[in-house]
Order: structure tokens, then C-alpha cells, then sequence
């Protein structure tokens, strides 16, 4: 770990639960140490207030706070390197049928990063805006919605003037299309600017507990999940950007998560694999026969995860239509026979998901260990930053069919799992009851000896929240998912919510 930084120190900035409407997200006041080639203002943008707000709170180049000359970054980003900001593109709509703002970190929180990483790296270096989305994800339409497409333009101006180059890029191999509720079409993407790199974890690997025979991943290739962690393999596909990178700056979305409990930093992390099916999601069958998909399968939902796998592959002629024919007699089974079937928690959604958080403990790994070939390295190979936009959060059936929680914050800190720590005890739950976290904290422990997430420091604009961590009430009530009500929450819930079980999403997730 980075040591010129303080791993324990937190900032949670309270603000306004609303984003500017106007990209590309001009800062709201006439800031001293703002770039040169801004010319407007934009008074709505509390986004770029409070992510201002949360730098100098970190105690980041305070002695020059308020002059032309502050350079918060100007410590963790030197100038002519390559910095990657990795937000949360996960989807380019709300599945559940609410804000996309609710889903995808929003551009103007990026807006203000970027300002000050231009800042940092005066006058040479690269920045990346990246992602691999969801498969099915249309990363153009995304970038329309959310006026990211128009802050990309302006940062591309804006950098050429600074002799700083700039780039966003869809990391994805492949792009889904789906149709009746399952993958209908494929469309191949590899992007030139950020080609794919193998990296194996081996036995340093998480999955190398488990049997990876009944893995399953994005997709219904199941079997290129399986070999990519048979023979102590444990293979993942990162984008080169990602590796190529000096410093990375995460920036995920607040929200809940269906198999994880919740999705910030460490689970942000998904997006810098390239390829689905190397990341095991679940593994199939329930927990009796060494699987964590169901929390109590019926005999129908037995029969589709086997008609999935053998029809739903991308080389199965007629399978899909198949399929489409079991649905069919599925949903008349349950209507003849009168009485509603008790839904299990499928696909990996619910508590006893014991792979999910694998998985992404694994690509913290690759993300701090490997160098820009692939290959694992002692010690560090980039720095590390992140801002949470938290501005309207996302709770219910996260992360792609979330609720917005209009929470008007922002947190930011050095390092990923304290950062989660403190935001999910702020969204209400206990992060030491969820797998994701307490396994995180041995991993921290093995790069940060007598890392206790329990002593950070916070640091923030409302004074209570800074003795969160020993606070018996939360501040905010996030609702769970259906699969883990009950089980994470800080707050007492109605029995009535607790046994509530979502309605069949698909097979895909984040």
C-alpha cells in the first residue's frame, strides 16, 4: 500500500440530493485554483461543490487551499501520468423502471474529478474515462442520457489545450442483445485503444477454496467460466488501459446489491475485466449440493437452470426457441395449478452467495498487484483514490433495479475498503455482516498490517457523522434487497418486508 497517504481517512460531505442539468457540468463558483479554459458557471452544481468540499477535508495541499495554486491531487498524481477514473456504467436504463441517475455514477461528479486531475498533471499525461457495462448495455445511449457523450467533448478540448491526452472507452469485448428476457444477438466491440490482457491469480486466487465445476458467470457459457478457474488457473481479462494506468480514481454509485449486499469501491472493480464469463457470479444448484444459486429451489426452478445450459449456449441452433417454449409451459404450470408457487431467491441473489465476493476480491488484487503486462508484483502498481457519488443513492433491488435514496452526499478516502466500510454503515447496514467486508479485511490485512476498518477517521461537513463508526443508529434507512433483508440492516424492519422475494430478473448481473 501507498503509505504517503492516510489509509484510515475518510470524508463524507453533506450536501444537496440533486445533479445539474447542464453538461458539461461548469463549476458553481469562481474558484481560484479553477482550470484556466473554464469560462462558465453553472450555480446549480452542488456535484462539484461537494466533491471540492471532500478534497480539502481529506487535508489534501491545505496550506494552498484557497489560492490559485491548490492542487489537491498534486500529491497521489504527477505530472505526465496516466490516470484511469473508473465510474459505474453498470446499465443505460433503470431495469426497475426508475431514474437511470439512480444506477450510473453521474457525470458530473467526473467533472470535478477531472478538473482537478487536469490541475494535477499540469501540462502532460492521459486521462481515461472507463468501463465494461453490463453486457447488454448500450454504452452510446448511456453516454446520451447522462450527458457524459457531451462532457467527453468538452474534456477532449479541454485536455488537447493542456497537452494532455483524453479518451473514453467502452472496455468490453462484446455487447448483448436481448430479446423475450434472454441474450438474442451479439455484437463484438474490442476497442483498439484498450485490447485485453490475461492475468492469473493462482493460488493467491479466492476461488482456489471452491470446486469451480459449477461456476457460472455473465453469460450461459458456463464452461468458459469453469475453465478459467480449473488447474489453479483463475484467469480474469483486463482491460489494458486499466493496467497501463499510474493512478486510479474509482468512482462507483451508493447502492445496494443483490449479490453482495452492497456495490461500492471494491465491487467497482468488475468493470475493469473485459470479459464476462471469467467472473464467476454464483455457483449452480443450492447450497445442499455445493451451490449458492438458490436459497430453496422448486423442481421448475431445477429444470430451467439445467434447460439453460443446454440450450442457451451461443452454439445451440434452435435452443433459444426452445427455451422460449419451456417459459411458456412454466407459466401455464403455475396458473393450472392454482396456487402460487413460494419464490426462491435465484441467480446468486441472496446472502448465501459465497462466490460474488471472490470474485471481486480477486480484481482488487489484479488491480493493485499486476503490472501492464499481467504479471503479479510484490508490491503496488498504481496509486489509488475514490469518490463515491452519493448524491441520489440506489436501495431496493440493487444494482440494476434500485430505487432512488436521495442522500445528498459524498464520500471520498485513499482507501477502497475503508471507503465502503464507512459508506455502507451510512447506508444503514453493518458492513462486518456482510462476506464481501469481513473477508475484505483479512485481504487488507495481508497489504496493511493492522488494518482495522473500525478506527477510520472521518471527516466531515456534519459533525454527529463523525463518530459514525460508534454510533448505535444509523444515519440513513437503505432498503435491502429481497435476498438479504433482515440479515445486514443496522434498523429494525416489519416482518412483512423481511419475507418479501423479488420478481425473476434474468440470469444476468453485475
Amino acid at each position: 500500500m501507498d503509505h504517503l497517504f492516510n489509509q484510515l481517512d475518510v470524508a463524507i460531505v453533506a450536501g444537496e440530493a440533486r445533479y445539474p442539468a447542464d453538461p458539461p457540468f461548469d463549476p458553481p463558483d469562481d474558484y481560484p485554483e479553477r482550470p484556466p479554459h473554464t469560462t462558465r458557471l453553472d450555480r446549480s452544481n452542488a456535484a462539484y461543490r461537494m466533491v471540492r468540499e471532500a478534497l480539502w477535508r481529506l487535508g489534501l495541499d491545505t496550506e494552498n487551499y484557497g489560492r490559485p495554486s491548490w492542487n489537491p491531487l498534486g500529491q497521489l498524481i504527477k505530472r505526465g501520468q496516466r490516470v484511469l477514473i473508473k465510474p459505474n456504467f453498470v446499465l443505460h436504463f433503470n431495469a426497475g423502471g426508475g431514474p437511470l441517475e439512480a444506477v450510473v455514477t453521474h457525470p458530473a461528479i467526473l467533472r470535478a474529478i477531472a478538473d482537478y486531475v487536469m490541475i494535477a498533471l499540469t501540462d502532460a499525461g492521459e486521462i481515461i474515462i472507463g468501463d465494461a457495462p453490463q453486457m447488454n448495455a448500450d454504452f452510446a445511449a448511456l453516454c446520451a442520457q447522462t450527458g457524459m457523450d457531451a462532457l467527453a467533448e468538452y474534456l477532449q478540448h479541454a485536455c488537447e489545450r493542456r497537452g494532455i491526452r483524453f479518451q473514453l472507452i467502452d472496455f468490453r469485448q462484446e455487447q448483448t442483445v436481448y430479446k423475450h428476457g434472454i441474450i438474442w444477438d451479439r455484437i463484438p466491440l474490442n476497442d483498439p485503444a484498450s485490447h485485453p490482457v490475461c492475468v492469473r491469480l493462482g493460488d493467491e486466487s479466492y476461488m482456489e477454496a471452491i470446486n469451480p465445476s459449477r461456476l457460472y458467470g455473465a453469460d450461459y457459457a458456463r464452461r468458459q467460466t469453469v475453465s478459467a478457474h480449473q488447474r489453479h488457473r483463475h484467469e480474469y481479462v483486463i482491460a489494458s488501459a486499466v493496467l497501463a494506468s499510474d493512478v486510479v480514481i474509482s468512482v462507483p454509485k451508493l447502492k445496494v446489491h443483490r449479490k453482495v449486499g452492497t456495490t461500492l469501491n471494491l465491487k467497482n472493480m468488475v468493470g475493469i475485466n473485459t470479459d464476462k464469463n471469467h467472473l464467476a457470479h454464483y455457483r449452480i444448484g443450492a447450497p445442499a449440493e455445493g451451490g449458492d444459486e438458490f436459497d430453496s429451489p422448486a423442481w421448475d426452478d431445477r429444470a430451467e437452470r439445467r434447460l439453460m445450459d443446454a440450450l442457451l449456449g451461443a452454439d445451440r441452433r434452435f435452443g433459444k426457441q426452445l427455451f422460449l417454449g419451456w417459459r411458456a409451459f412454466r407459466k401455464l404450470y403455475h396458473r393450472v395449478s392454482g396456487k402460487p408457487k413460494a419464490q426462491a431467491l435465484t441467480y446468486g441473489n441472496w446472502r448465501g452467495n459465497d462466490t460474488a465476493w471472490r470474485m471481486v476480491l480477486d480484481l482488487n488484487r489484479v488491480l493493485r498487484f499486476a503490472d501492464a503486462s499481467g504479471d503479479l508484483q510484490a508490491e503496488p502498481t498504481r496509486r489509488y483514490f475514490s469518490v463515491v457519488d452519493g448524491l441520489i443513492g440506489g436501495d431496493g433491488e440493487g444494482p440494476l433495479h434500485p430505487d432512488p435514496y436521495p442522500s445528498g452526499v459524498v464520500l471520498a478516502g485513499f482507501n477502497p475498503l475503508a471507503v465502503d466500510w464507512v459508506a455502507t454503515r451510512l447506508m444503514g447496514f453493518d458492513p462486518a455482516r456482510l462476506r464481501l467486508y469481513a473477508n475484505a479485511t483479512e485481504q487488507m490485512r495481508e497489504w496493511l498490517p493492522g488494518f482495522d476498518a473500525s478506527q477510520c477517521r472521518i471527516h466531515s461537513n456534519v459533525a454527529p457523522w463523525e463518530g459514525l463508526l460508534n454510533q448505535a443508529e444509523p444515519v440513513f434507512h437503505f432498503r435491502a434487497p429481497a435476498g438479504w433483508r433482515g440479515a445486514a440492516e443496522l434498523y429494525e424492519i416489519a416482518d412483512e418486508a423481511r419475507a418479501t422475494t423479488p420478481a425473476p430478473l434474468g440470469a444476468i448481473s453485475q
